[in-house]
């Protein structure tokens, strides 16, 4: 029989994977398709990414998102007492071409290991809950914002 706790976990596991690399057959927001995260940043150059869009670049946000995956994973694996700068994430604006490569990998990375520590935390209580929900809601928030600032690149640049 299944825990209403694996249950959860694979919940929210799914709806991340469609947050990172996009809706299979069906989706809970997003069409079908690989139009997550990380396919849209892999469709953008380092040149593109480092373009000032409605406000911050995509790199600023895809640096934000790399950060903040590392925070959520340590909050979920009950490690809460590390300060965090979380303005210190959003002061790079440009990458170069080596960065960016770098940077997607590490966030292909940082998803991989997110999944091990949902899937397979031994602790889970409220606060990993919490930083699960929360790195769900806050990956589908930069992901919207990325989507509306790649096509408006692509309006404008193309």
């Amino acid at each position: 029989m299944i825990t209403s706790e694996a249950l959860f976990r694979n919940a929210i596991m799914d709806v991340l994977r469609e947050s990172f690399h996009g809706a299979g057959d069906h989706g809970a927001f997003l069409d079908p398709g690989p139009n997550g995260l990380l396919a849209i940043l892999k469709s953008l150059s380092a040149e593109e990414a480092s373009l000032p869009i409605a406000g911050a670049s995509i790199a600023t946000h895809a640096i934000h998102i790399a950060f903040s995956l590392d925070v959520f994973n340590e909050w979920i694996q009950g490690i809460r007492d590390t300060e965090h700068s979380w303005d210190k994430s959003w002061e790079k604006h440009e990458v170069s071409t080596a960065e960016w490569d770098c940077l997607l990998s590490q966030i292909d990375r940082q998803f991989l290991q997110l999944e091990g520590t949902i899937l397979q935390y031994d602790e889970y209580d409220a606060e990993a809950v919490w930083g699960s929900i929360g790195t769900l809601a806050h990956t589908a928030f930069h992901l919207g914002i990325i989507q509306v600032k790649a096509d408006e690149l692509r309006k404008k640049y193309t």
